[in-house]
């Protein structure tokens, strides 16, 4: 059986090509699931192809993803702007025909056949000279979307679909997508269009200057058939202008249009460090608020767990990122995580601290494998979509409606998903809430009913001074990871613990709390504030205290008398606490430096194994645990938030914004 024909049984057999056809974004996910776990499904949405600036072609990409990483759905996206590479072709040498298989668009469609306003770019140019470009908006409707319908069908995967990484006025980026009339799923001839997502690249991405557009006049502004779009703002005060006038409003326009279509989530939104008013970069927590107010439907998280994990800068954040001494906000990842999801009390518990709909994400960034072929396993760069991390979206257990990427993007805005690094647990998964005098006494058939059970993105609502019990049930599982190395993990080894580094085992589990103090107004001065002083672990379990059934580990705890509103959050990983250079004592992961500027050997991990591969860094003629070996010794999960609200209290933003879409899906 070939790895298509398995991937379409496969999901056929656990969901019957069916989703729930859940208004609120929420399906219940318990297909084929144990009876103390759920399903879920891993996906990718931000990742890059040789239309862009990466190496391989879409259906290079797309086929390694699915048939050999695994995964169940994904997007294919890819910055905004305008781009010389034909994405039929693979460039692993990132010089178009020089020396590979790259072709540009002149080369394989003629420059005649580009559209829009005329621009030329030296951007992987075999000769070093100026090659016509294509723009975005163009490349997404004539050649993106039919090649991912071709790779829809070829593969039999109904959840494949067309997203954009767009470079967002006054930001970075931002990864997102419009469906629209996508039907890239339909093998039946109705083939459906992209030109939604086009139209939000044209309008709002800051690399897209083209001012005609489809059907326009090149050089004619506003001659095509979209009318009035904003140019940039440039100068002192461009980053502020820029957002205000443009990236605030893109998310009102998906808002508007596509409510329910479309997702708005900032990407490794740490890496550019932090805001500038007279630049192009960086998000601080205002801009987050102020996306989330503007598309309640549709801003509805970030990208903290960033891509390029196994670049010898983590995430590749840095000191001196973007020049001029400007840093990564946090400098480094932290286990792979930004400091804006990793710091407990920081910015992401400042935003669930107001009860707000925003929810974290782990994507692959995928480009390249730095110094490495594409079509080999190690790598000083990146790692494919599902190789390394994994996005999972319940696996659906309704039979009332086929398997659609909308299912995605009500999944993306629902937050009943969790990130994974290295297949540290696997897709069965269970977090809940229950009230505890209904959950533990001898009805247990009480359990069962919606109003007293809550799972991740969900709100419990208690009686006040009641209790509850929180649990979580994650499988641990025994087999072998992505990994191409067998030899021993040496961040554990300085601790004692002999594990390969491509079978990881769960070390343990914190729960982070923190209060729910109500949304903060735009003209409140905490508007700016980064923080909840109220977040801290709560609990934390290990082989001492979890429940272990076969790979399944089960860890339940109570929170009695809830007097407060509040929500917790999970994570976990591979690493005792005070690990050296790598956790601290209560487990928080520690800085990941770059082995590349480290001059003591005291601030490195050794790698003393014969199979310690050849391109590690090396310092005193010790090799050092660095790029991809690094990423795989570092393993995280985390979920998303249950919260949990007193019920004499207003309900919290996240359950409007839900009922919001309930009423635009009724609407």
């Amino acid at each position: 059986m070939s790895k298509s024909d398995s991937y379409s049984r496969r999901v056929v057999q656990a969901s019957a090509l069916v989703i729930a056809a859940s208004v609120a974004g929420f399906a219940p996910a318990n297909a084929g699931s144990s009876a103390d776990t759920d399903s879920y499904m891993a996906g990718d949405f931000h990742n890059h192809t040789t239309c862009t600036d990466g190496t391989t072609s879409l259906e290079t990409m797309i086929t390694k993803s699915i048939n050999t990483f695994d995964l169940d759905w994904m997007a294919q996206s890819g910055h905004g702007g305008s781009y010389t590479r034909d994405c039929r072709y693979d460039d692993p040498e990132g010089d178009s025909s020089k020396t590979g298989s790259g072709k540009l668009w002149e080369q394989t469609i003629g420059a005649a056949a580009i559209k829009g306003d005329v621009v030329n770019s030296t951007s992987y140019s075999p000769d070093g000279l100026p090659h016509r470009a294509m723009w975005r908006w163009q490349m997404l409707q004539e050649y993106v979307y039919p090649e991912v319908s071709r790779m829809s069908k070829k593969l039999r995967n109904p959840m494949l679909y067309v997203g954009l990484e767009t470079n967002s006025p006054g930001h970075e980026h931002v990864s997102s997508t419009v469906l629209g009339a996508q039907r890239a799923w339909d093998w039946n001839g109705k083939t459906g269009n992209v030109d939604a997502l086009a139209e939000f690249e044209y309008r709002f991405d800051r690399s897209d200057t083209d001012m005609s557009g489809p059907g326009g006049t090149p050089g004619v502004a506003n001659s095509g058939i979209w009318k009035g779009k904003v140019a940039n703002a440039s100068g002192t005060g461009q980053g502020t202008a820029n957002h205000n006038n443009k990236a605030v409003p893109s998310v009102a326009w998906m808002q508007a249009n596509y409510p329910l279509q479309s997702y708005f989530v900032p990407a490794h939104v740490e890496r550019a460090g932090v805001f500038d008013p007279n630049g192009n970069r960086g998000f601080n927590v205002e801009h987050f608020r102020d996306f989330n107010n503007a598309g309640p439907t549709v801003a509805v998280g970030f990208e903290t767990m960033p891509g390029h994990q196994a670049s010898a800068n983590r995430g590749e954040y840095r000191k001196n990122f973007g020049g001029a001494g400007i840093d990564s906000a946090g400098v480094t990842t932290y286990g792979g995580v930004g400091i804006y999801g990793a710091k407990i009390g920081g910015l992401w518990d400042a935003m669930l601290g107001e009860g707000r709909n925003f929810f974290f994400y782990a994507s692959s960034d995928w480009h390249n494998r730095g110094a490495f072929s594409p079509y080999v396993r190690e790598s000083t760069q990146d790692f494919y979509p599902g190789e390394y991390q994994k996005l999972y979206i319940p696996r659906p257990s309704s039979r009332s409606v086929l398997l659609r990427p909308q299912y995605i993007v009500d999944s993306v805005r629902a937050g009943n998903s969790f990130s994974v690094s290295g297949d540290l647990i696997s897709g069965e998964l269970s977090y809940k809430a229950e009230i505890v005098e209904e959950c533990d006494n001898k009805n247990k058939k009480s359990c069962n009913k919606a109003t007293t059970v809550a799972k991740m993105g969900e709100t419990l609502v208690v009686p006040r001074g009641k209790s509850v019990r929180i649990t979580l049930t994650v499988q641990d599982t025994d087999k072998a990871n992505n990994s191409p190395y067998k030899f021993n993990n040496p961040s554990l080894l300085q601790v004692g613990i002999k594990q390969p580094l491509n079978k990881p085992k769960l070390d343990h589990v914190d729960f982070i709390r923190g209060e729910v103090t109500g949304v903060i107004a735009p003209t409140d001065p905490k508007y700016t504030d980064p923080t909840n002083s109220t977040a801290a672990i709560y609990a934390t379990f290990d082989g001492s205290k979890w429940t272990k059934q076969g790979q399944k580990r089960t860890m339940s705890f109570v929170i009695p008398n809830v007097q407060s509103n509040q929500y917790i959050r999970a994570r976990g990983t591979n690493l005792p606490r005070s690990t050296p250079l790598e956790t601290d004592a209560q487990g928080n992961p520690l800085a990941d430096l770059d082995p590349t500027a480290v001059t003591d050997a005291k601030n490195t991990i050794p790698c003393t194994d014969k199979a310690c591969p050849a391109h590690m860094q090396v310092l005193n003629g010790q090799k050092i645990s660095s790029y991809d070996v690094a990423a795989w010794a570092d393993l995280w999960f985390y979920t998303n938030p249950i919260f949990i609200r007193v019920s004499d209290q207003p309900k919290l933003l996240v359950e409007k914004n839900a009922e919001l879409a309930q009423q635009l899906a009724k609407n």
